[in-house]
């Protein structure tokens, strides 16, 4: 064969064959694209549903906050009723000691006077019966 015949048959065996392999070539290029679209649009849904996720736990956790703080605010005015009560008790006892003092001071001077009852009336009695028995005689 003659070397143009020759190199025309190799120009186009070369052509042919790179027109094979770049065919093949785009072929698996369009479902590697295509796989990396399906593959990033699977991390953008995972993204906007971790997202949801963190929205919602975000959110949860600022109503939890809102329950603990109101929580506080309940300990506090029980603290501080718990103060007004352990005041009053207070209060009371001293009012019970006082009151129980009065009473046994009651008591004592009710027994001085019982006693002073008792005798003083038949004395008087007796005194005043004397009196009218000298008189008229």
């Amino acid at each position: 064969m003659k070397k143009p015949v020759l190199f025309a048959v190799f120009f186009s065996y070369c052509l042919f064959l790179s027109q094979a392999a770049f065919s093949q070539d785009f072929s698996s290029i369009d479902t590697d694209l295509q796989t990396l679209e399906d593959l990033i649009a699977d991390t953008i849904a995972n993204t906007q549903g971790q997202q949801k996720l963190l929205d919602d736990l975000r959110a949860n956790l600022n109503e939890s906050g809102n329950l603990i703080a109101s929580y506080e605010i309940i300990i506090q005015e029980q603290e501080n009723l718990l103060r007004d009560l352990r005041l009053r008790l207070n209060e009371m006892s001293e009012t019970y000691k006082m009151q129980s003092a009065l009473s046994a001071r009651y008591a004592k001077n009710s027994k001085f006077w019982r006693t002073f009852t008792l005798i003083a009336i038949p004395a008087t009695a007796v005194i005043s019966g004397g009196i009218v028995w000298a008189v008229l005689r």
